[in-house]
Protein backbone atom coordinates (compact mmCIF):
# COMPACT_ATOMS: atom_id res chain seq x y z
CA UNK A 1 0.00 0.00 0.00
CA UNK A 2 1.61 3.07 -0.99
CA UNK A 3 -0.95 5.25 1.45
CA UNK A 4 -2.25 5.52 5.02
CA UNK A 5 -4.74 6.77 6.83
CA UNK A 6 -5.65 7.47 9.84
CA UNK A 7 -7.94 9.92 12.59
CA UNK A 8 -5.17 11.74 14.03
CA UNK A 9 -7.56 13.50 16.29
CA UNK A 10 -11.10 11.05 16.35
CA UNK A 11 -13.44 12.72 14.47
CA UNK A 12 -11.70 15.60 13.32
CA UNK A 13 -8.24 15.36 12.47
CA UNK A 14 -7.43 12.58 9.39
CA UNK A 15 -3.72 11.94 8.78
CA UNK A 16 -2.92 10.55 5.10
CA UNK A 17 0.91 9.49 4.47
CA UNK A 18 2.09 8.61 1.10
CA UNK A 19 4.83 6.35 0.59
CA UNK A 20 7.10 5.14 -2.56
CA UNK A 21 4.92 5.69 -5.81
CA UNK A 22 1.51 6.15 -5.96
CA UNK A 23 -0.40 4.78 -8.69
CA UNK A 24 -4.17 5.78 -10.22
CA UNK A 25 -5.68 2.88 -8.43
CA UNK A 26 -4.48 3.73 -5.19
CA UNK A 27 -5.35 7.48 -5.67
CA UNK A 28 -8.74 6.31 -6.37
CA UNK A 29 -9.02 3.97 -3.45
CA UNK A 30 -7.50 6.95 -1.22
CA UNK A 31 -10.41 8.99 -2.40
CA UNK A 32 -13.29 6.88 -1.65
CA UNK A 33 -11.61 5.78 2.01
CA UNK A 34 -11.01 9.22 3.17
CA UNK A 35 -14.50 10.52 1.86
CA UNK A 36 -16.24 7.23 3.74
CA UNK A 37 -14.02 8.49 6.58
CA UNK A 38 -15.16 12.10 5.89
CA UNK A 39 -18.31 11.51 6.19
CA UNK A 40 -18.13 10.16 9.70
CA UNK A 41 -16.62 13.13 10.96
CA UNK A 42 -17.79 16.24 13.72
CA UNK A 43 -17.01 19.15 11.27
CA UNK A 44 -14.95 21.34 10.69
CA UNK A 45 -12.45 18.64 9.61
CA UNK A 46 -8.84 19.07 9.35
CA UNK A 47 -6.92 17.03 6.62
CA UNK A 48 -2.63 16.73 6.98
CA UNK A 49 -1.32 15.22 4.12
CA UNK A 50 1.93 14.20 4.67
CA UNK A 51 3.74 13.70 1.68
CA UNK A 52 7.19 13.80 2.84
CA UNK A 53 7.72 9.90 2.12
CA UNK A 54 5.89 10.26 -1.34
CA UNK A 55 8.48 9.56 -4.44
CA UNK A 56 5.66 9.81 -7.55
CA UNK A 57 2.20 9.88 -8.64
CA UNK A 58 1.82 7.66 -11.40
CA UNK A 59 -0.96 9.60 -13.51
CA UNK A 60 -0.90 12.05 -16.12
CA UNK A 61 -1.79 15.62 -14.91
CA UNK A 62 -4.86 15.99 -16.35
CA UNK A 63 -6.11 12.63 -15.22
CA UNK A 64 -4.90 13.97 -11.89
CA UNK A 65 -6.75 16.86 -11.58
CA UNK A 66 -9.79 15.08 -13.66
CA UNK A 67 -9.85 12.72 -10.20
CA UNK A 68 -9.44 15.67 -7.70
CA UNK A 69 -12.49 17.56 -9.18
CA UNK A 70 -14.32 14.27 -8.80
CA UNK A 71 -13.88 13.88 -5.23
CA UNK A 72 -16.49 16.18 -3.66
CA UNK A 73 -15.02 15.46 -0.17
CA UNK A 74 -12.85 18.26 0.17
CA UNK A 75 -15.20 20.69 0.25
CA UNK A 76 -16.07 20.04 3.79
CA UNK A 77 -12.87 20.00 4.93
CA UNK A 78 -11.92 23.03 7.25
CA UNK A 79 -7.93 22.76 6.16
CA UNK A 80 -6.13 21.12 4.11
CA UNK A 81 -2.56 21.04 5.58
CA UNK A 82 0.08 19.39 2.49
CA UNK A 83 3.54 18.42 4.64
CA UNK A 84 6.08 18.52 1.79
CA UNK A 85 9.38 19.58 0.96
CA UNK A 86 9.19 18.64 -2.91
CA UNK A 87 9.07 21.74 -5.61
CA UNK A 88 6.68 19.52 -7.61
CA UNK A 89 4.87 17.96 -5.24
CA UNK A 90 4.04 21.70 -3.25
CA UNK A 91 3.13 22.85 -6.87
CA UNK A 92 0.34 19.71 -7.32
CA UNK A 93 -0.56 20.76 -3.63
CA UNK A 94 -1.14 24.30 -4.76
CA UNK A 95 -2.50 23.63 -7.86
CA UNK A 96 -5.32 21.38 -6.46
CA UNK A 97 -6.38 23.47 -3.89
CA UNK A 98 -6.98 26.42 -6.11
CA UNK A 99 -9.23 23.62 -8.09
CA UNK A 100 -11.19 22.86 -5.34
CA UNK A 101 -11.50 26.16 -3.71
CA UNK A 102 -10.47 24.79 0.21
CA UNK A 103 -8.32 26.46 2.98
CA UNK A 104 -4.66 24.98 1.99
CA UNK A 105 -1.20 25.19 4.00
CA UNK A 106 1.82 23.76 3.24
CA UNK A 107 4.17 22.87 5.78
CA UNK A 108 7.93 21.72 6.01
CA UNK A 109 7.03 18.96 8.75
CA UNK A 110 4.43 16.91 10.57
CA UNK A 111 5.22 19.21 13.94
CA UNK A 112 4.41 22.64 11.98
CA UNK A 113 1.35 21.32 10.67
CA UNK A 114 -0.48 20.28 14.24
CA UNK A 115 0.94 23.44 15.69
CA UNK A 116 -0.64 25.31 12.85
CA UNK A 117 -4.15 23.57 13.60
CA UNK A 118 -3.60 24.12 16.84
CA UNK A 119 -3.34 27.94 16.32
CA UNK A 120 -6.40 27.43 14.30
CA UNK A 121 -8.62 25.70 16.56
CA UNK A 122 -7.21 26.12 20.14
CA UNK A 123 -9.85 23.03 21.26
CA UNK A 124 -7.53 20.80 19.85
CA UNK A 125 -4.67 21.86 21.75
CA UNK A 126 -5.39 19.19 24.60
CA UNK A 127 -6.87 16.67 22.20
CA UNK A 128 -5.47 13.26 22.54
CA UNK A 129 -3.35 13.51 18.82
CA UNK A 130 -2.59 9.96 16.90
CA UNK A 131 0.37 10.71 15.04
CA UNK A 132 2.05 7.12 14.18
CA UNK A 133 6.07 6.97 13.64
CA UNK A 134 6.83 7.16 9.93
CA UNK A 135 6.44 4.72 7.50
CA UNK A 136 8.64 3.12 5.77
CA UNK A 137 9.36 2.49 2.02
CA UNK A 138 8.69 -1.58 1.08
CA UNK A 139 10.55 -2.24 -2.05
Amino acid sequence: MSYHIVWAVEKRVLLSTFIGNVTKDDLINYTNQTRELVKQGVPPIYHISNSLQLAKVELSLSALFALIKSIGMFGELAWQIDVNLNPTNKMLASLSSQILRIHTRTMPSMYDAVTFIKQLEPGLENAVWNLPEPLEVKP
